[in-house]
């Protein structure tokens, strides 16, 4: 379990940080949705590199926490959810480009061209009433909806038999908590690179995972109208990897301050 201390990183939460000096979260637009900026909209490919890791907070901690819990039953109950940033090199020896999935159709009417079969699977979300429990007993509820695409059928099965009620124990407080938002659209997506990080497999100060991932080339997305951000993948030598402390940048860019950069966190600002 990712657990960052509270007690040292509470002013790291962004309703407490001056706005002037916090880049890599935006400002609200819905109560309940995370933020990222509208450079996003169009990317196709993102990239993350070690200069655009920010610190992890709590909420990252919750987030990676409720994949984690998630993860432990559609896989294995012995996985365990690292975060990249405490193991990727800080120079420039790497870097992880991801194409990003395509946005659920729920606003998009459908077409002449769209099969039944088509529209059938577009309806094969899984939602999950998700309790967070908080240290002093308090319930924190959140409501999880996870788009599929391209799983294979043991994960897609997994998936939808999941349980629709669960409940997570969290060191949290009722504070840290409530700043959360209700709803919460993932989209998993099975259609990615089977060694995502392969370019960190010669660093020999990576540990690897003490299990194998079942789901290669797993990615978990934050899915917001208009965008999406990358929140965890799948690697069989280092595991299930949370990202979502990573800024991004579009590759039609050459360099992460140009036009086309953009938040790769979390706004939770409530």
């Amino acid at each position: 379990m990712i657990f960052i201390d509270t007690i040292n990183r509470i002013t790291q939460l962004p309703e407490r940080e001056d706005p002037t000096n916090f880049r890599r979260r935006r400002s609200r637009t819905d109560k309940d949705s995370l933020t990222l900026s509208e450079a996003a909209a169009h990317v196709q490919q993102i990239t993350l590199s070690y200069e655009n890791a920010s610190s992890l907070t709590p909420t990252d901690s919750i987030i990676a926490n409720m994949l984690e819990a998630v993860l432990q039953q559609l896989d294995d109950l012995n996985i365990h959810v690292e975060a990249l940033s405490q193991f990727a090199p800080t120079n420039d020896s790497w870097q992880l480009t991801l194409q990003t999935p395509p946005l659920s159709q729920e606003q998009t009417k459908p077409s002449y061209v769209t099969s039944v079969k088509d529209l059938q699977k577009d309806k094969q979300l899984k939602r999950i009433e998700l309790h967070l429990i908080g240290q002093d007993k308090t319930d924190k509820l959140c409501l999880l909806k996870f788009i599929p695409h391209h799983l294979s059928p043991p994960l897609r099965q997994a998936l939808l038999q999941l349980p629709p009620k669960q409940t997570l124990h969290t060191p949290y407080s009722a504070h840290e908590l409530e700043l959360l938002p209700l709803h919460w659209a993932f989209e998993i997506d099975q259609d990615g690179e089977e060694e995502p990080l392969a370019s960190l497999y010669d660093n020999n100060n990576v540990p690897t995972a003490h299990y194998h991932p079942q789901f290669n080339g797993l990615q978990i997305w934050f899915e917001r109208q208009e965008d999406a951000l990358p929140l965890l993948i799948s690697d069989p030598r280092f595991g299930y990897i949370y990202l979502g402390n990573y800024e991004a940048y579009s590759n039609r860019e050459h360099e992460p301050g140009e036009e086309g950069n953009f938040s790769g966190s979390l706004d939770t600002n409530v």
